[in-house]
């Protein structure tokens, strides 16, 4: 018999924004119906884990939805990876680890962020000049505006038209 199954994440994205808390949610299938999670910090450290249970029950591929919590979050503008696998519940030699159809997803962790704001980039505008702005609705930094914005390759040179997120913090 060919059946085949399989793991998709459709949320978090790459690069996107996330929290202490978070979902995590796509498409797969794992032992049972099981869907592992694992958050990696720096160096592969491992933050947390955390498991759904697919649609798709025992034998098929379905839809999950995990919340996952970082009980001690790393500091804010901190890459993550977010892996996501087919549950392998078996002795450590059996199967590949963490699991099946194992899918990373790098993130950036805001842990005090509660969503974002998207900033369109005027003709003569600076980053501290962006921040300070924001003020009234969030206290972020220059330096958190570069790490919430992979595509910012000099913080000297923002070109007029692309969008910046800044993280939401109390």
């Amino acid at each position: 018999m060919g059946l085949v199954s399989d793991v998709r994440v459709r949320q978090p994205r790459a690069n996107d924004l996330v929290g202490r808390r978070f979902v995590v949610a796509g498409i797969g299938g794992g032992f049972e119906g099981t869907i592992g999670i694992r958050v990696l910090g720096p160096g592969g450290k491992l933050l947390t884990t955390a498991f759904a249970q697919s649609s798709g029950g025992g034998i098929g591929v379905g839809d999950f939805s995990a919340e996952v919590r970082l009980p001690d979050p790393p500091r804010a503008g901190t890459r993550l990876t977010v892996q996501v696998f087919g549950d392998n519940p078996g002795l450590p030699d059996e199967g590949p680890s963490p699991g099946f159809h194992t899918r990373e997803v790098e993130v950036i962790c805001f842990p005090d962020s509660q969503g974002h704001l998207i900033y369109r980039v005027e003709a003569g505008d600076t980053l501290t000049g962006i921040a300070r702005a924001l003020k009234p609705y969030t206290r972020v930094t220059v330096s958190q505006l570069v790490k919430a914005n992979p595509a910012i390759d000099d913080p000297d040179r923002i070109r007029a038209g692309s969008r910046l997120r800044a993280p939401v913090q109390g």
